[in-house]
C-alpha cells in the first residue's frame, strides 16, 4: 500500500492587497507592470468571478501561492475587507517566517504614524504623488527576495490594460471646457489693517477689546482690525479714547513691506490670515449659521433647518441653474450643507471654501463631529462632483442674497468676497457616461440604496458600524 503524497505547494506568486474600488486603478497599472516584469501576479479585481468564495479564495493563495503581499496604503486602508486581508497575510509571514513578507505601498499623503499595526515597523515605498518611482526600487527588493520570474504570465492583465487606456483615451473629448474652482476671491478695495493705542490702562483696554464684538488681533500692546476707525471707536462698553498708531494696506501685510510693527512677514501673513477668518465666523454668525468642528479639528458653519426657505434656486454667470436643498430628513436625522473656509493669499487673497455635511437630531444642534464620521460618509457615498459642487454654489449663493458678493464688513470698511469661485479654462473635456443612482428625493429626504453599497464594492454600510 502506497503511502499518501501531499501536494507540492509552489510559491511563486505576488498577492495585491488593496481598497476596492478606490485604489482598482493603481492596482491595475502596478499588477500590469510586475507582470510584464515576468512576475505572476493575483489581483481580486481581475481573477475573482461572481458567485465564488472571495475569503476562502484569498485565504487559499496566502497559505500556497503568495511569496510576498503587497498592501497599498491609502485613506481607505481602514476599510473592513483591507484589514482582513492584512490580519491574514501578517499571520502568514510569522508561520513562513519571513519578516519582509508584506511590502507597503504608499499612494497618497497618509502619515506613516498612521499605517496600521501590521505594517508600522515596515520599510514603505512611495508611489505618492509618482506613481513610477516605486517600481525600481520594488523590482530590486522582489529580485533581492528571489521571487521566481517567468516569461508569460497574466495575460489577461496585459490585455485588460490596453483596453483600459483606449477607453480612457475615448473619454477625452477634443472640446473646451471651463472649470469651476472653490476658490472664492476678495472682491472690490482689499482691506487695511490699523493699529490703535490707548491712553488707558492695559487692563482696561484689554477688557475693552473684548466687548467690541469686532474682528480683532492683539500685537506689541496694540489692537488691530480691518473695521474701519469710526465704528471701532464707538463699539463696546466704555470705549478708551483710541489713537491711530499704524496703518498697513493688505498686499504690504503679505508681502511684507514697510510692516511695522510686525517683526517679519510671516507674523504679518498670520495676522491678515486671523483677521480674515474672524471676518467670515463672524459673517456667517450674524447670518444665522451654526458653528461646527469636525473630528480633524476644523470648524464648519452648517445650516439649521429653517434658515433657507425650501430649495435654493440661482442662475451662476455661466448660465448654469442651481436648485439644491441645503438641509433635509436622512432616516431619524437630519442633514446639513455645512462650509468650511480657509483664508488665503497666494496667488491672490482669496477664501478657499469646500463643502460638508453635519447632521443633527433636532435640525439645529449638530452631533458630534468625532461620533459621526462613519455615517457622514456613508450618507455621501453617492455624491458626485457635480452635486458637491452644486452644493457650494448654493451655500454662497443664499449668504450673498442675491448679489455678486457676501459682504464681510463689521462696519462701513469695505471686505466682501465674490460669491463666483475663479474659473479655469482647459482645451479638452471628458465624456462622463458612469451614472449612479440619486438617494434625494424631490424634498431633500435622503433614502439609503444598496446599489451604492454594492457598486463601491462595500457590502457593509457605516451606518451597520455606528448606529447612533
Amino acid at each position: 500500500m502506497t503511502a499518501a503524497t501531499s501536494p507540492v505547494v509552489t510559491r511563486d506568486t505576488i498577492l495585491i492587497t488593496h481598497a476596492n474600488p478606490e485604489d482598482n486603478t493603481f492596482a491595475i497599472w502596478l499588477a500590469s507592470r510586475l507582470t510584464m516584469s515576468g512576475y505572476k501576479v493575483w489581483l481580486d479585481v481581475r481573477t475573482l468571478r461572481g458567485g465564488q468564495d472571495f475569503w476562502r479564495i484569498i485565504d487559499e493563495q496566502l497559505r500556497d501561492h503568495a511569496i510576498k503581499q503587497i498592501v497599498l496604503v491609502s485613506e481607505h486602508i481602514s476599510k473592513s475587507g483591507v484589514q482582513k486581508e492584512l490580519a491574514m497575510g501578517d499571520a502568514r509571514g510569522k508561520k513562513l517566517g519571513d519578516s519582509d513578507f508584506m511590502i507597503p505601498i504608499r499612494l497618497s499623503n497618509v502619515p506613516h504614524g498612521e499605517f496600521p499595526p501590521e505594517l508600522i515597523r515596515r520599510n514603505s515605498y512611495d508611489a505618492f504623488p509618482n506613481w513610477a518611482a516605486v517600481l525600481q526600487p520594488l523590482l530590486e527588493t522582489l529580485a533581492d527576495a528571489n521571487v521566481p520570474r517567468g516569461p508569460h504570465f497574466g495575460d489577461r492583465i496585459l490585455s485588460d490594460l490596453i483596453v483600459a487606456q483606449e477607453a480612457g483615451r475615448l473619454a477625452v473629448k477634443e472640446q473646451p471646457e471651463t472649470l469651476l474652482s472653490n476658490w472664492f476671491e476678495l472682491s472690490g478695495k482689499l482691506p487695511t489693517l490699523r493699529l490703535f493705542a490707548s491712553a488707558g490702562t492695559a487692563s482696561q483696554f484689554e477688557s475693552w477689546q473684548k466687548s467690541t464684538g469686532i474682528p480683532l488681533i492683539q500685537h506689541s500692546g496694540l489692537a488691530g482690525t480691518f473695521c474701519d476707525p469710526a465704528t471701532f471707536g464707538k463699539a463696546g462698553h466704555n470705549a478708551p479714547s483710541i489713537t491711530s498708531r499704524f496703518v498697513i494696506p493688505f498686499n504690504d501685510l503679505v508681502s511684507g513691506s514697510d510692516i511695522d510693527p510686525f517683526p517679519n512677514r510671516n507674523d504679518s501673513r498670520k495676522a491678515a490670515v486671523n483677521l480674515l477668518r474672524q471676518h467670515w465666523d463672524a459673517t456667517m454668525k450674524r447670518k444665522g449659521l451654526v458653528p461646527f468642528e469636525y473630528a480633524s479639528g476644523q470648524t464648519g458653519w452648517f445650516f439649521p433647518d429653517g434658515l433657507a426657505d425650501g430649495a435654493v434656486k440661482l442662475t451662476l454667470p455661466n448660465g448654469q441653474k442651481i436648485n439644491r436643498y441645503v438641509s433635509g430628513k436622512f432616516k431619524e436625522k437630519r442633514w446639513h450643507l455645512c462650509l468650511i473656509a480657509q483664508p488665503r493669499h497666494w496667488p491672490r487673497p482669496m477664501l478657499r471654501v469646500h463643502a460638508n455635511v453635519a447632521l443633527s437630531l433636532d435640525g439645529k444642534t449638530p452631533l458630534p463631529g468625532d461620533q459621526t464620521q462613519k455615517l457622514r460618509m456613508r450618507l455621501t457615498k453617492s455624491w458626485w462632483n457635480n452635486r458637491w459642487r452644486d452644493l457650494l454654489m448654493a451655500g454662497m449663493g443664499w449668504l450673498a442674497e442675491g448679489k455678486s458678493e457676501i459682504s464681510l464688513a463689521s462696519g462701513d470698511e469695505t471686505l466682501s468676497v465674490s460669491a463666483y469661485p475663479l474659473t479655469f479654462d482647459l482645451a479638452v473635456s471628458y465624456d462622463a457616461k458612469e451614472r449612479r443612482p440619486d438617494e434625494e428625493s424631490a424634498t431633500g429626504e435622503i433614502e439609503l440604496s444598496d446599489e451604492i453599497d454594492e457598486m463601491n464594492g462595500d457590502g457593509e454600510s457605516a451606518l451597520e458600524a455606528e448606529d447612533l
